[in-house]
């Protein structure tokens, strides 16, 4: 069977300077997103600083993301970790109201430092897949401080038949096999960020995703396309620079946005302001960090700024 290979990019939510959404912004970067042919994860709590959104601004995102997204590249909804079942039920709700392709359902986080019991994940996922008709991703994910059992992924899947996928955010090689191997002929898996990319797609998976297509949406794209075409040559050269810049962009805050947005602006490209508590890198750093990327030849860049700068 041959499997449908795709990156997810986790877009973010710019800012104007007065900390309102900036939508001519938002709208821009959606639409470099779609040109790439990637498809897109909206109002996500990391690198779309979805905690600072109130439910209405939320709910305008995931209205935008459809009107230019939709019908052309698959756009999910992807929120925010929840404390309790009802409120992935509402964001859930919500995420079908606005006529997304799909929406993620986060670990549960229920708070100081604890940990759900096999039992309660199990409750926990039962209500939420089950209070929706939208196809849905789960995240089994090391931000969580836990990943899922896989004997309660494989139960998902078998129960409910709207689980469409799953990512996996970690490192270990031998849960991912045994998850892709367990599911991966039923539903998709993703990786949750590039480090395991191309174990992933080796091991049989559908791809990875995370907020590093932002800045070049081409380079994320390349790096499937590439290996779909079984064009290896342009999987090493394409690959290689996106984890460049990855080591780059996580030694300034990774999916926190701290350097991509400061970094995307200082290219004229739509990164917008970053919402406080959050706050940008230095000037200093913020120099360093576009000569290290130029350095990159990253495809996709605005050829008139990079070749100004040195």
């Amino acid at each position: 069977m041959k499997k449908n290979l795709s990156v997810v990019v986790i877009s973010l939510t710019p800012f104007d300077e007065q900390g309102r959404l900036d939508e001519v912004a938002l709208r821009r970067q959606f639409g470099r997103l779609r040109d790439a042919g990637c498809s897109v994860y909206a109002a996500g709590s990391g690198s779309s600083e979805g905690y600072s959104l109130t439910t209405v601004e939320r709910d305008r995102v995931l209205a935008i993301a459809v009107e230019e997204l939709k019908g052309k590249v698959q756009v999910r909804a992807m929120g925010c970790e929840p404390r309790q079942a009802s409120e992935m039920v509402s964001f859930l709700q919500a995420a079908e109201r606005s006529g997304v392709d799909a929406a993620q359902i986060f670990s549960l986080e229920i708070g100081h430092g604890a940990k759900p019991t096999p039992a309660e994940m199990d409750q926990y996922y039962s209500t939420a897949i089950g209070s929706t008709s939208l196809p849905v991703y789960l995240s089994s994910h090391q931000a969580a401080g836990y990943f899922l059992p896989l004997d309660l992924v494989e139960r998902m899947v078998k129960r409910f038949p709207n689980v469409a996928g799953i990512a996996y955010g970690g490192t270990d090689t031998t849960y991912l096999a045994d998850l892709i191997a367990r599911v991966g002929d039923r539903i998709e898996v993703h990786c949750a960020g590039p480090g395991m990319a191309l174990t992933t797609l080796g091991l049989g998976g559908n791809g990875f995703m995370g907020g590093e297509g932002n800045l070049s949406p081409a380079l994320v794209a390349s790096v499937i396309n590439a290996f779909g075409a079984r064009d290896y040559d342009q999987v090493r050269e394409s690959y290689s620079k996106l984890m460049l810049f990855t080591a780059v962009n996580n030694k300034y805050g990774g999916s926190s946005m701290r350097a991509m947005k400061p970094l995307m602006n200082a290219l004229g490209l739509p990164g917008g302001m970053l919402r406080p508590p959050r706050l940008p890198i230095s000037g200093a750093d913020l120099e360093e960090v576009v000569k290290a990327v130029l350095r990159i030849q990253i495809p996709g860049l605005p050829a008139p700024i990079a070749a100004g700068r040195k």
